[in-house]
């Protein structure tokens, strides 16, 4: 290390860092460096060169400069144009300033030689060396501005000490000013080299992310560049096809429909802001399929469309008589309804609601409606519906966006006046989702139906011309503000009789059709259709009694596929003695047929969504304390329908001939079987006092008397509803008698005659009524005369059976 004077001409530097053992060319403008200049002896003179603490402009005083600076040699001098030089100088050590004096024509600084720091034995200098090569190789190879060069010069002075090194590897760093005299401050040759060490892999590292991001960019500069290739490249194409559909011309088109339209000008203008949306879009956008999807949903709509009406009724009443056996009440409202629109002109007024048990032919009925009219018709599934948004549609900004049911039936069905079917409409639910019921008073409401706003389309619709029907199996599930707008018409089920007629004029053709049979191929008795409906379906409709009778074709059709005689002229007649063969044993013969007087076991009446049916009531006496157990997954209506009839019976005990002290000694358990079914209402009153009357009072309940009725607490009968149903099905059970509240005497007349002809209905005010036909005297109670009470209702069955 050279031997340096204690004072040395100041040259202050703000723009530039020279490092020990580095040459740098350094360009003076300042008044004070060009006195400097101008002073120095020879180009061999020595320079003091301090930083300032900030960077400042070139007034500097003494106080503003770093205590640590470098002592530099002047190799060079050239004086450049006006007052302007450059020098060149090369680096020699680390000085520190002590003074500064005004010599002139330029500052003076006192100063003092910084000592290298001795490199303690097993520093690890060399290792940190080491590091430092291969981190700055790794950086001039990624960094076009460092020269591979550099790396040889660095690996040359590796031995020439930490000191001498780190200065090297300072002085070849391209980093910020503040970094470089943080640098020349730093005295120690590790702790310097390790500040380079991380100087270095930062800049490795952001020059990794910046290459990354680079490339990045590229690829989709490059992918843009081949996007727009491909795009001229495709629209020339087009151009030669004549094939022009592009984005602009598609939204050209929509605009041109939508002056045509019949909505507001609100409704225009959000068309057109759409089209011009579409208009801007790429084809190859995420956005473009959903908004072109949108406009054709929108103009796809059948806005003017519309049929003729052809509304003849007497037309309608041949079609109704042709297609649908039986219904005579049910024929007779949907005429008087029809010719109400006949004579208005339009469709007003309460939506027709169909209203019966499974296979009763709602639908088919509204079909007939349908061609009737004139008119196109659609059905809309609302079972198990509990998201109001498949009603009214979702909004076109969700991902996989839909118009609603019903404006999709109208895109389906391409008219703006069709029919209709709202199938099932009490089988939506509420849910988190909203309310579907909610959302469907907006459409059949005839006062906002008209502009009905579907949120998919966002623009008004017209519904009013539309004839809204709907069918349901029963109308407690409808809400009440729903059910205030329909016009119920309820249909309750065949009689034998009449499935035998739709079983022969209906289903035979039809199934011999579905099945490959000629016309004439299969025939049925009529002891066989009465056998099948009354062995093998317990039913208000006919579905179960069209798949008995598709089985059976089944068979016929494999039997003559494997015949070798001509079809045609072979002739199948399927007898009663035959059913039994085709289709097993009957399933509901024994539960009926077989059945015998018993001790707690009432037969009662019940109305369910399938039309009507028998309930069987059980009760069962044990020693305990009192207590009443009431089974059969039953509500709360039902239970204390029960609780009602237990008290009533226990207030009557002494004319039943029941001991009191029973009710205190033993616990009483009331079971209604098929407790996977829930049950509720309060018809079954009538049949559970009779079980419990029987139960206590040991006399056994008549097997062949059903009945129904709401029983108070003064024993008292009260009417209940769905009366021709539970009559239909006491008949197709072989009950003989059938017991209901003298209230319900009116019901009666819609009961249909032959099936009243056949049952022995009896009007009762009070439940003594009922315990007299329907429990067995004491005197009868024994073992011989309970044989011949059996035989002889067996006997009674099988005489009405025929």
């Amino acid at each position: 290390m050279p031997t340096l004077p204690d004072r040395l001409p100041l040259l202050p530097l703000v723009n530039t860092v020279v490092f020990p053992a580095a040459v740098a060319a350094l360009k003076l403008s300042g008044k004070t460096s060009q006195r400097i200049v101008e002073a120095l002896d020879d180009e061999e003179s020595l320079v003091a060169l301090f930083y300032p603490e900030e960077l400042l402009d070139d007034e500097l005083s003494p106080d503003d400069l770093q205590s640590i600076g470098v002592a530099a040699r002047v190799v060079q001098t050239l004086k450049l144009d006006g007052s302007r030089h450059q020098i060149l100088c090369r680096g020699l050590c680390r000085i520190e300033l002590l003074g500064v004096e005004e010599t002139a024509p330029y500052l003076t600084s006192q100063v003092r030689q910084i000592p290298v720091p001795a490199a303690p034995k097993g520093s690890g200098d060399q290792a940190l060396v080491r590091q430092a090569i291969d981190a700055y190789a790794d950086l001039a190879a990624a960094d076009d501005r460092y020269r591979l060069e550099s790396v040889e010069v660095l690996r040359a002075n590796s031995k020439a000490g930490a000191d001498f090194f780190s200065d090297l590897l300072a002085s070849l760093l391209d980093a910020p000013l503040e970094i470089q005299r943080r640098l020349i401050e730093t005295i120690d040759p590790a702790e310097r080299l390790r500040f380079l060490l991380e100087l270095l892999e930062e800049e490795s590292d952001r020059k990794l992310v910046a290459r990354e991001v680079h490339a990045q960019v590229q690829k989709r500069v490059d992918d843009k560049k081949r996007e727009y290739l491909l795009r001229e490249q495709l629209r020339t194409i087009q151009l030669q096809l004549g094939d022009n559909q592009t984005p602009s011309n598609e939204a050209e088109q929509f605009r041109a429909m939508i002056e045509d339209l019949p909505i507001d000008d609100e409704s225009k203008s959000s068309l057109e802001r759409e089209c011009d949306a579409l208009a801007v879009m790429s084809p190859q956008s995420a956005e473009y399929p959903a908004q072109s999807k949108y406009l054709d949903t929108v103009f796809r709509l059948p806005w003017w469309e519309r049929t003729k009406d052809s509304l003849d009724m007497r037309k309608v009443e041949r079609l109704l008589s042709k297609r649908h056996h039986g219904l005579g009440e049910v024929k007779e409202r949907l005429l008087e309804y029809l010719s109400v629109i006949k004579l208005k002109g339009h469709v007003s007024g309460p939506i027709l609601c169909l209203v019966g048990p499974p296979g009763t032919g709602k639908t088919t009925l509204a079909r007939s409606i349908a061609e009737a009219f004139g008119r196109k018709a659609e059905r809309i599934s609302l079972g198990g519906i509990s998201d109001e948004s498949e009603i009214r549609g979702h909004r076109k900004t969700y991902i996989g966006a839909m118009p609603g049911k019903v404006i999709s039936a109208y895109d389906h069905v391409g008219s703006c006046n069709p029919v209709l079917l709202l199938d099932e409409i009490d089988k939506m639910s509420r849910s988190a989702h909203g309310d579907p019921a909610s959302a469907l008073l907006e459409v059949l409401d005839p006062e906002q139906n008209k502009t009905y706003l579907d949120r998919y389309l966002g623009v008004p619709f017209d519904l009013s011309e539309t004839l809204f029907i709907a069918t349901a199996n029963v109308l407690d599930s409808i809400p009440a503000p729903l059910r205030d707008r329909l016009e119920v018409i309820t249909l309750s089920g065949y009689t034998d009789e009449e499935k035998i007629e739709i079983a022969r004029r209906f289903m035979r053709p039809k199934l011999l059709e579905e099945h490959g049979l000629e016309p004439g191929a299969l025939r049925f008795t009529r002891s066989a259709l009465e056998s099948i409906i009354r062995g093998y379906t317990a039913e208000a409709g006919v579905r179960q009694l069209e798949r008995r009778l598709a089985a059976i074709c089944r068979k016929s059709a494999r039997r003559q596929a494997l015949s070798k005689a001509n079809r045609d002229e072979k002739v199948e007649t399927i007898r009663s003695k035959q059913v039994g063969e085709l289709l097993g044993p009957p399933r509901y013969e024994q539960e009926f047929a077989a059945r015998s007087p018993e001790i707690g076991l009432a037969t009662g009446l019940a109305w369910t969504g399938d039309g009507g049916a028998i309930l069987f009531i059980e009760a069962s006496r044990m020693d305990g304390t009192g207590k009443v157990e009431v089974t059969g997954h039953l509500g709360e209506v039902m239970i204390e329908s029960v609780r009602t009839a237990y008290s009533f019976v226990r207030a009557h005990a002494r004319e039943l001939e029941i001991d009191p002290g029973v009710f205190q000694k033993s616990d009483v358990h009331i079971h209604f079987p098929a407790g996977a079914i829930p049950k509720d209402g309060p018809s079954a009153g009538a049949a559970a006092a009779t079980c419990l009357a029987s139960l206590l009072s040991s006399r056994p309940v008549r097997h062949d008397v059903a009945m129904s009725g709401e029983v108070t607490l003064r024993g008292k009968l009260l009417s209940v509803g769905g009366i021709k149903e539970k009559v239909l099905a006491a008949h197709r059970a072989r009950i003989r008698t059938v017991l209901l509240p003298i209230g319900n005497r009116k019901d009666l007349e819609r009961v249909p005659k032959t099936v009243r002809d056949e049952l022995e209905i009896v009007l009762v005010k009070h439940v003594q009524d009922i315990w007299k036909r329907a429990l067995v005297p004491l005197v009868l109670a024994n073992e011989d005369d309970m044989e011949l009470l059996e035989q002889s209702a067996h006997g009674a069955d099988r005489l009405t059976a025929r």
